[in-house]
């Protein structure tokens, strides 16, 4: 029996805007990678960083937080992975087969190898405590991997328990899992209105989330089991929403277009407030769940938003670094936290922490930079084999 082919059916996407959101991609990138060391920071039990502590509680609480945003910014990956995905499928039809091929190929290379140096340098540098932290920094690199954890991290899809060696991984579960179930959101982007589209992504969202609370109260070992699949079922509205807005970016850009000055100002306000405040919300009202990832939505549709149609925002995002740091945004978001930690663990009870995060700043973006060069773009040449050229093949700059 032949594979089913994806159709091109319906699509209106154009592929006009894909440097400006690569830039956004390395700016998302570059957040996470921020935020990672205000955390290593606000760990640090060192009196003398209270300043700078104190310091980076006020940027949590301005719209500078933008800049060290994290598990807000895995969220504009994920409306980018959408819009790039939509790209792929619409171009022209795709055998299922060929299209997981390119997508795994594309992703899991440079995943794997992540996965395995950062296993290899918790087995040399890890196995003991860092003098000076809490137990977030102390809880990772402190096995070396076991066979069953080695085999989930290599299969990657369901793996319950991503962080222990580089704490970036639960996204990439995330990516690789939506990826394989993508085409049925395309197939329903194509059928039904996209009011229906994200009110059905956003029903089971809320189912997940809801049997995932239920399952941590009657069976946490079941729930530990199931947490990987039952997140993509919550992730899966961000994806709808980049597929939605490559689906209709003609109609989108005139509606942006035709905003007042005024209007635009009050969409970055109002989308700024939902980055910076959507999970504060959630967690001063006491609530431990993912739900509070909605309140962020909007503010990441805003920054997809701008970056593909605010003509100052795609001028600034030519600049020749902000186009590098997209190049080399997914090296930068594997590794980074592998470097962090190589330093802490490796050097950690020898020099200031000051000095650490100089030094591990200062190679973060080489090592991202030699790590693409020698993986990533080979990884993005085994999945443009056989896969033609055109309209399919510029999706994949996005580097997603």
């Amino acid at each position: 029996m032949t594979s089913p082919r994806l159709s091109q059916r319906g699509s209106s996407s154009t592929t006009r805007h894909i440097a400006s959101l690569d830039a956004l991609r390395g700016l998302a990138a570059l957040s996470v990678v921020l935020f990672h060391v205000t955390l290593i920071v606000q760990q640090s039990l060192d009196p003398h960083w209270r300043g700078i502590q104190k310091l980076i509680e006020m940027i949590r609480l301005s719209p500078l937080f933008v800049m060290v945003a994290g598990s807000e910014s895995v969220l504009v990956f994920f409306i980018l992975s959408g819009f790039v995905l939509y790209l792929m499928l619409s171009a022209r039809p795709l055998p299922y087969a060929l299209y997981v091929r390119r997508r795994l190929l594309r992703l899991y290379p440079p995943y794997l190898v992540a996965v395995l140096i950062s296993m290899a340098l918790a087995i040399l540098l890890g196995g003991h405590k860092v003098a000076g932290f809490g137990p977030w920094i102390n809880s990772l690199w402190q096995q070396p991997p076991e066979a069953a954890p080695f085999l989930h991290h290599v299969l990657v899809i369901g793996n319950p328990n991503a962080e222990p060696y580089n704490f970036v991984l639960w996204s990439l579960v995330q990516e690789m899992q939506i990826s394989l179930i993508f085409p049925l959101l395309y197939g329903a982007i194509l059928r039904f209105r996209p009011t229906r589209v994200l009110a059905g992504c956003l029903v089971i969202g809320l189912m997940a989330n809801a049997f995932a609370l239920l399952l941590a109260h009657v069976s946490p070992a079941l729930e530990q089991m199931m947490i990987a699949y039952l997140d993509s079922f919550h992730y899966l509205v961000f994806f709808a929403i980049g597929a939605l807005m490559a689906r209709h970016s003609t109609r989108l850009g005139q509606w942006y277009g035709a905003l007042s000055l005024l209007s635009k100002l009050l969409l970055v306000v109002l989308g700024l407030a939902s980055y910076t405040y959507g999970h504060l919300i959630i967690i001063r009202l006491g609530i431990a769940s993912r739900i509070s990832d909605l309140l962020v939505l909007p503010g990441a549709f805003m920054l997809v938003l701008l970056f593909s149609y605010s003509a100052s925002v795609i001028e600034f995002s030519r600049h020749p670094s902000l186009q590098f740091l997209g190049r080399i945004s997914y090296s930068l978001y594997l590794y980074h936290g592998v470097i962090l930690l190589a330093f802490l663990f490796g050097l950690g009870n020898r020099l200031p922490l000051g000095v650490l995060l100089l030094l591990a700043l200062i190679c973060i973006i080489p090592l991202s930079a030699l790590a693409y060069h020698l993986v990533e773009r080979p990884a993005i040449a085994w999945s443009r084999q056989r896969a033609g050229s055109g309209a399919a093949a510029k999706a994949d700059t996005l580097r997603s």
